[in-house]
Order: C-alpha cells, then structure tokens, then sequence
C-alpha cells in the first residue's frame, strides 16, 4: 500500500482540526486589542496595552520552536506530536476562558494578570495547534496529495475563520466575552479529537536515540536553510499585513461608521462569499503555474484591494471591499503550508530527518512575532493620532483620527505585501528543481520504511 496516498476519511479527520485552529487563532488577533481597549476598559493606555501584548507576542515566538524541537524528538506509542496534543487539550479550553477576565480596579493588577494567563493560554495553544499542525508535512509527500489535503484543510478553514471572526464577535455580544472564550476553547478540543483518534504517525519518521540534537542546534540548522529563510521573510511580512488589517478593522468600524460587535460581525462573515470559490481558483492556480506563482498572483490581489478602504464610509463600500479582498486571501491561506512541506523534503535531503516541528515551530515565531509587532504599530498609531476610548465614534472622531485609522488599513499592510512580494521572487524551490527534490526524497523515505521493516 502506498502511504502517500491517503483516503479521504484520513484528510478529512486531519483537516477538521483546522476549524478550531483558525477559530480561536483568528479571534485573538480581531477581537484581544479591542476588547483590552474599548470594551472592558483595562486601566491602561493603548500604548500600554501594546507592551503588554507585544511581551505575549514575544513569548508566544518563543515557544512556537522549543515545542516544535520537543516534538521532533519525542518517542512514543502514539507518536512525536499527539502526546502534546493530549496534555494540552484541557488546560486550553480553562484559560481560552481566562485571558477574558482580567480585573480592571488596578492598572499594575492588571497588567501582571494579563502577562500570567496570556503566557500560560499560549503554551497551551502551542502545544495543541503548532503539534497537529506539524503533523502536516508527514502525511504525505505526494505534491497533488498535499493540495488536495490543503484543500480540506481550507475548506474547513473557512467555517474557523466563519466561527473566529463572524461568529466570536456575535457570541461576545450575546452572551459577553469570556464565554466566548470558553466555546471557542471546546470547539478547539472538540475538532482535534478527529486527529487524535483516525491519523496515525508514520512510523519511519519515529526519530531513534541517536538521532536527538539540541535545541539551538536545530535553530540553527534551520536559521541556516536559504529556501527557508525566504519563506520566512515572505509569511512574517503576509502575516504583519493579516494582523494590522485585522486588529484594525473593529477599530475603523466603531470609529468611522460606528458599527458595534454584531454588526461588523456580519459584515466579516460576508467576506467568505468570495474566499470560498476563490479556494478552487487558487487550487487550479497551483496545479498549472506552480505554487509560488499562484502565492505571487494571490498576494498581489490581496494587496490592491486595501488602498480603497480611503473610501470607505458606508457598510455598502465596506462590504464591496472585503469581497474583493476575499478572493486574494483564499490563496494566502491555501498556499504557504505547501511551501513550508516543501522546505521540510528539501531540508530532509541535506540532513535525513523530517524536522517538521522545528521548521513549523520557527515559522511561527516569525508569524507571532508579526502579531506581536502589528500590536506595537496599532498602539503607536492611535497614540501619535490622538485616538482614545473618547473619540472613537462618528461623533467625536477628527479629521486626524481617521486618518490614523485609514492608514492601518489603506496603507501600512499594502507596503509590508509588495515586501513580501520581492522575497518571494527570490525563492528558489519551485520549478524543475522542486521536482527533483520531491523525485529524490521519495525514493529516501521508501528506503528508511524498508530499514524500519527490516
């Protein structure tokens, strides 16, 4: 039986882990700034409550790769990842819960509660979604299999992204943030189970004894990957460019249209009318043109599209703008975790291990760092521009304000893409040369299963 061609039972148990993964990822990114800011009302200044993200951010980059190294190297009947996935289930489900109940009587209380829970809420996110994420690269090596698993993966990436921007806003306007939280973390747990329960570890890529290396080793090891770097470069400037537009969004609705949770909501869900098809656009894309050609075409749809949110100022202009940002954002969101699969057969070639947690691990402490620092650009622009719980409205918003606003979303991510958009032209694993890799580390991976046999 050939193990890189998977039933699609299989892709579909992997795939629905997904749903929450995005759902409680996506939520933290749209709503975390907002919700510290205008609705709960942390004794802290914008700018204060961006250190304090940006020192979650910070940790959150840490762990990503030191969980990602544990994994790589953990033996087990069940596995290198689902060990991890396990431990973290419930501690996940009580501080999604937590990280929305910080007291507000004292700023230093605080600001102390925040930094404890929002570190410990991330471990846990580390090792439930980074460990299953990890668990990608392996399931097959086969280009048209892992595109037709990236397909599941974004279809059911959809209905998280549904959940964590449309729905969260709308269960935190009903029933208040914190019990959002505490169903965003059992629809986390609840899809994971589908994982842990059908997808079974290839045995080939058990590591043995001898094979264990130190942590900064496989830092290193892969800081010093050339195809990796680039990918780096291009998914932390994608990812900067998905934060500052997404922490900004609730921001320029309540102050320049004066939409609250459930009505922006609503508007955040209709964006999935063209991410959708434009998944199957992307996919025919790929198939033809490659996947960095498709990547390149999907980034430069995403990127004209914001410019025009200077125009914005009714929810029928605003609605126009996301579906068309929409179409551009289904291949963001299809295509990177097929670049990343590809950076980890490359760096199999060179050294014999899959080190898919390493690699995924270091991938998100740039994506963390992104978010970290989009926070940071966020509070420093609505400190230079003035903006505070005050003048957030149509009513006492100032011509200066809004242009704070409008650059977070009209200007800054359109400069951080064309960025990334000269990174990636400098890749390099694409063409004859990423079908030689995907020739050869086939034959290798059919060799160690032999050994393994043996």
């Amino acid at each position: 039986m050939n193990e890189d061609k998977l039933p699609t039972r299989k892709k579909i148990s992997f795939a629905l882990g997904n749903i929450g993964g995005l759902a409680i990822g996506q939520s933290t990114i749209l709503l975390l700034y907002a919700y510290y800011f205008l609705y709960l009302g942390v004794p802290l200044s914008p700018l204060g409550i961006s250190i304090i993200l940006v020192i979650y951010g910070i940790w959150d980059a840490l762990n990503e790769p030191l969980i990602g190294h544990l994994s790589d190297f953990t033996r087990s009947r069940w596995g290198r990842r689902k060990p991890f996935i396990i431990a973290g289930i419930i501690p996940l489900i009580i501080f999604s819960y937590l990280i929305y109940t910080p007291p507000v009587d004292n700023p230093v209380t605080s600001s102390i509660y925040l930094i404890f829970v929002l570190v410990l809420y991330e471990l846990f996110v580390t090792m439930v979604i980074t460990s299953w994420y990890s668990l990608f690269p392996e399931l097959s090596l086969e280009q048209e299999e892992r595109l037709s698993i990236s397909k599941y993966l974004q279809i059911f990436g959809i209905f998280g992204l549904i959940i964590g921007l449309g729905g969260a806003p709308l269960i935190a306007g009903t029933l208040g943030y914190p019990m959002m939280g505490l169903i965003l973390g059992l629809i986390a747990a609840v899809f994971m189970l589908p994982t842990i329960l059908f997808v079974k570890e290839r045995k080939e890529y058990q590591p043995k004894e001898t094979d264990k290396i130190s942590f900064w080793k496989s830092i290193s090891i892969s800081l010093r990957n050339r195809t990796f770097l680039y990918f780096v470069l291009v998914q932390f400037l994608l990812q900067l460019a998905y934060a500052l537009v997404l922490s900004s969004l609730p921001l320029m609705f309540e102050g320049i249209l004066g939409l609250g949770e459930i009505e922006y909501s609503i508007l955040l869900l209709a964006t999935f009318l063209s991410v959708f098809p434009g998944l199957f656009l992307w996919i025919k894309i790929a198939k033809e043109r490659g996947t960095k050609t498709s990547l390149f075409i999907s980034m430069i749809c995403f990127c004209v599209v914001f410019p025009f949110s200077f125009l914005i100022t009714n929810q029928i202009i605003a609605l126009i703008v996301l579906l068309a940002a929409g179409i551009g954002l289904g291949g963001l969101m299809l295509l990177p975790t097929i670049l990343l699969s590809d950076v980890v057969d490359e760096d199999q070639l060179k050294t014999h291990e899959r080190r898919e947690g390493i690699y995924t691990g270091v991938s998100g402490v740039i994506v963390k760092l992104a978010n970290a620092i989009s926070w940071g650009i966020v509070g420093l622009t609505l400190t230079l521009f003035q903006i505070d719980r005050d003048t957030l409205s149509p009513s006492t918003i100032t011509p200066f304000n809004e242009l704070g606003l409008r650059l977070l979303v009209g200007l800054f991510p359109v400069i951080v893409i064309l960025l990334g958009l000269f990174f990636l032209s400098k890749y390099p694993l694409a063409g004859s040369k990423l079908d030689e890799v995907k020739k050869q580390v086939k034959l290798l991976n059919e060799k160690l299963l032999k050994e393994k046999v043996a």
